[in-house]
């Protein structure tokens, strides 16, 4: 029988369980604590993983984005090698507003042919000039029986000559006559000259027409001064591109007048579209120059029956160029999401739906399967599309025209887009709360909700547009001048080149031919006649100067 331990062992043995027990709960909050140290640790890197995946998937997404800006189509059009999705090509058939939208699948764009155009309409507007060939009188025999021949008809064959510019050296001699007889008398003398045109510019070769040539060459053609002179030694003119460049600065001044009329006519108007692109301008002052300055586009709307296209050069981006420039306007501002453009008062900003479908678009475009419109950014590009089809209006033509009249868009505006804008927002929001905010989808739905207000304007005016492709496609002349010139010399260059610009570009808008509307200005400016009076729709506008 085993012996009972003592008082004494008893209480060794309990002293000896206490400290084991202190030990293991030592232990035990130590190994507690370094299993927090290790969740937390875990969660650290669960969170930076799942960055580093975000990041992964927006660097890929950017990746390919940019492969395809530089090597994919130019256009913002699903290529229709991979279905593309467009309600813009259907029958013209008369319909009310008020049908019920079809299905996607009804509406899948077919390829089209291209209508060829005949010859006739090629040359329609030309001056005709016949070459008639006839036989002599004595070859009109038979060689068979040595009869007279009798005409039958012609025989006719078209084709279109060029004639190049040419070149000649205009020589003005003035008369000056004396009197004799006073001379013989002595008497002082008397003179008369006899009236001769007054030089553009005093003690300079250039001419109206000179001028005009060379700002068509540049400015309507995108010719550089440079290759300008090249062409110029070939046509035997030994002309200096400084000489020209000052040229195009007097030149500009001379014009200022009738573009400060153009401006003012600019902003009596209560729709307008505004934009602005970057230009590089080497001879900046240090105090002045900024890290871009910009070219800021101002045009009216496809409404007005006498558009008018400004450009105005500025050395930075600041709301408050736009201010200065639209001093007096009120009404409504198509522009894109840019907050400078907040600081104009009196004005309602229209937000562009085709900037919007573009965010959407690349979003489709960096996806595998481009032709997967199951997926968020194909949602999204396709409830964009709906409103673009309410009106028959083609995001992909930079000209946004609609067979609807004015009251039938005010009936839709009414009755249909409310719905299709609701389905729309919705969407971004439903999103919003489950996407990863930098993908191009997650960017695409932020850019909707921020400018909600601004993209919903355009239901409270038939006459206001979808897009801001007016002033894009005011932008795109500049844009193709700026890749052959690169850049401007000075701030006068700039300054000369936005007024210019704003002259060939309103002449083209109104249907005048550039280079024979600034022979016209220039040949009033010389004799002295207001250049104020002398706007595009003029009553003095001579039909030689229209295109036919």
């Amino acid at each position: 029988m085993a012996k009972e331990p003592t008082y004494e062992e008893l209480l060794m043995q309990n002293s000896l369980l206490k400290k084991q027990n202190k030990y293991l709960s030592e232990h035990t909050e130590r190994v507690e604590k370094q299993n927090e140290k290790l969740s937390e640790e875990n969660k650290l890197l669960n969170a930076e993983i799942k960055q580093l995946t975000i990041d992964y998937n927006w660097a890929l997404e950017q990746l390919k984005l940019s492969k395809k800006k530089i090597y994919g189509a130019s256009a913002e059009k699903i290529a229709a090698d991979y279905g593309q999705i467009s309600f813009f090509n259907e029958a013209e058939a008369e319909r009310t507003p008020m049908l019920p939208e079809p299905k996607v699948e009804d509406v899948v764009r077919k390829p089209h042919k291209k209508k060829k155009r005949s010859a006739k309409e090629i040359y329609k507007n030309l001056e005709v000039v016949e070459k008639i060939y006839e036989l002599p009188k004595e070859e009109q025999i038979c060689p068979k029986c040595d009869s007279e021949m009798t005409f039958m008809r012609w025989e006719i064959k078209n084709e279109i000559k060029i004639i190049p510019a040419q070149a000649q050296l205009i020589v003005h001699k003035k008369a000056v006559y004396v009197c004799k007889n006073c001379d013989k008398n002595g008497i002082e003398g008397s003179f008369k000259t006899a009236e001769a045109a007054p030089s553009l510019i005093e003690k300079s070769l250039v001419s109206p027409s000179l001028m005009s040539w060379i700002m068509n060459q540049k400015f309507c053609l995108a010719l550089p001064l440079y290759r300008q002179e090249q062409e110029l030694k070939r046509m035997g003119i030994n002309l200096s591109r400084q000489t020209m460049s000052n040229w195009m600065i007097t030149g500009a001044k001379l014009l200022k007048p009738l573009y400060d009329a153009l401006r003012q006519n600019l902003v009596s108007r209560n729709i307008l579209h505004a934009d602005e692109t970057v230009l590089e301008v080497l001879k900046l002052s240090d105090r002045d120059k900024p890290l871009d300055a910009y070219m800021w586009i101002y045009r009216t709307s496809r409404h007005e029956e006498h558009p008018i296209v400004l450009y105005d050069y500025e050395v930075g981006r600041s709301g408050e160029y736009a201010v200065n420039f639209l001093k007096g306007f009120s009404g409504y501002l198509h522009c894109d999401g840019w907050g400078g453009y907040n600081k104009l008062e009196h004005i309602k900003r229209v937000g562009c739906l085709v900037h919007l479908r573009r965010y959407f678009l690349n979003a489709l475009e960096v996806q595998e399967d481009k032709r997967d419109y199951s997926t968020d950014a194909g949602k999204g590009f396709l409830l964009i599309e709906k409103i673009f089809k309410a009106e028959r209006v083609d995001p992909d033509k930079p000209s946004e025209k609609t067979k609807y009249t004015e009251a039938e868009i005010a009936e839709i505006r009414k009755t249909v887009q409310p719905k299709l804008l609701k389905d729309f927002f919705d969407f971004c929001e439903e999103y919003q709360g489950r996407s990863l905010p930098k993908s191009l989808t997650g960017t695409a739905v932020n850019h909707a909700l921020n400018q909600k207000d601004t993209f919903m304007t355009f239901l409270e005016n038939p006459r206001l547009e979808l897009s801001n492709n007016a002033a894009e496609r005011a932008v795109k002349p500049f844009v193709i001048g700026r890749k052959n010139f690169l850049f401007c010399n000075t701030p006068n260059g700039a300054n000369s080149s936005a007024i210019i610009y704003s002259i060939i570009e309103t002449a083209k808008e109104n249907g005048l031919k550039p280079f024979e509307y600034l022979e016209f200005l220039f040949e009033n400016i010389r004799v002295g006649n207001d250049v104020v009076e002398l706007v595009p729709w003029s009553e003095r506008i001579t039909e030689n100067l229209r295109v036919k």
